[in-house]
C-alpha cells in the first residue's frame, strides 16, 4: 500500500510539474524558458524538477505529450462514435475548438508549434507527434469514406482532399484565436462550428446554398 501511495505522489507532483511548463513554455516559449522558472511555478526547488525530468528537452517534450494526451483524452469522452460521419465530424469541430477554449496555455503550446519550428530540432518528438497525427487522420478518413459510402459526402472529390480540407479549416480556426499578441475566442463557438460546417459541406458559392450542415 504504501508502494502505491509513493506512487500517487509522485504521479501528482509529475503533473503538477507538467501544468506548470505548460504555463511557462506557453507564456515565454520554448527558447527563453528557463527550467528555474518552471521549478519556481510548481512551487518546488529546480533539484526536485530534475528528479523527474532530464533537462529542458525531456521537459518540453513531456509537456508536449502531456498537451495531446490530455486533447486525445478529452475528444475520446465527448465524441460519441455511434453517431454518424458528419456528426461525429461536427463533434470533433465542436470539441477541439471548446478543448484550447477552455485550456489557453495548451493553446499557447500549439502556437510554439507553428511559430518557433521546434519540431524540426527534435526528431524524436516529431516522429512521436507524427503518429499521433496520422492516428487521428486515419479516423476522419474512415469516417469520410463511411459517409461517401453512405452518400452523405460527394464521391466525386477524394476522400484525402476533403479530409485535408476538414483539417486545415480546423487548424486556421484555431490559429485566428490569437490576434495581435491577444487571445480572442469566438464569442460563440455553437455559432462559430455551424458557420464552418456549412462552409466545409457547401462551399462559399450561392448554389451550394440550397443544403445547411
Amino acid at each position: 500500500m504504501g508502494k502505491v501511495a509513493d506512487l500517487n505522489v509522485k504521479e501528482a507532483k509529475r503533473r503538477k510539474i507538467l501544468n506548470a511548463a505548460l504555463k511557462i513554455f506557453s507564456r515565454k516559449g520554448y527558447g527563453t524558458a528557463a527550467i528555474e522558472e518552471v521549478a519556481q511555478e510548481a512551487g518546488i526547488a529546480k533539484g526536485t524538477l530534475y528528479l523527474y525530468f532530464r533537462d529542458k528537452e525531456d521537459l518540453f517534450c513531456s509537456t508536449i505529450m502531456y498537451f495531446i494526451d490530455n486533447l486525445a483524452a478529452y475528444l475520446k469522452k465527448h465524441v460519441d462514435n455511434n453517431e454518424g460521419p458528419l456528426d461525429i465530424l461536427r463533434s470533433i469541430a465542436y470539441h477541439v475548438l471548446r478543448f484550447f477554449l477552455q485550456n489557453k496555455d495548451f493553446f499557447g503550446i500549439f502556437q510554439i508549434f507553428i511559430h518557433e519550428d521546434i519540431l524540426c530540432r527534435h526528431e524524436e518528438l516529431f516522429k512521436i507527434l507524427l503518429e499521433k497525427k496520422k492516428e487521428l487522420l486515419d479516423y476522419e478518413h474512415e469516417l469520410v469514406k463511411r459517409g461517401q459510402k453512405e452518400g452523405v459526402f460527394r464521391r466525386d472529390i477524394s476522400t484525402e482532399d476533403i479530409v485535408i480540407c476538414f483539417d486545415g479549416m480546423l487548424t486556421n480556426t484555431i490559429h485566428q484565436f490569437r490576434t495581435i499578441g491577444a487571445f480572442e475566442p469566438p464569442k460563440d463557438v455553437d455559432v462559430k462550428i455551424l458557420s464552418l460546417m456549412k462552409i466545409f459541406m457547401h462551399g462559399i458559392s450561392e448554389t451550394g446554398r440550397n443544403g445547411e450542415a
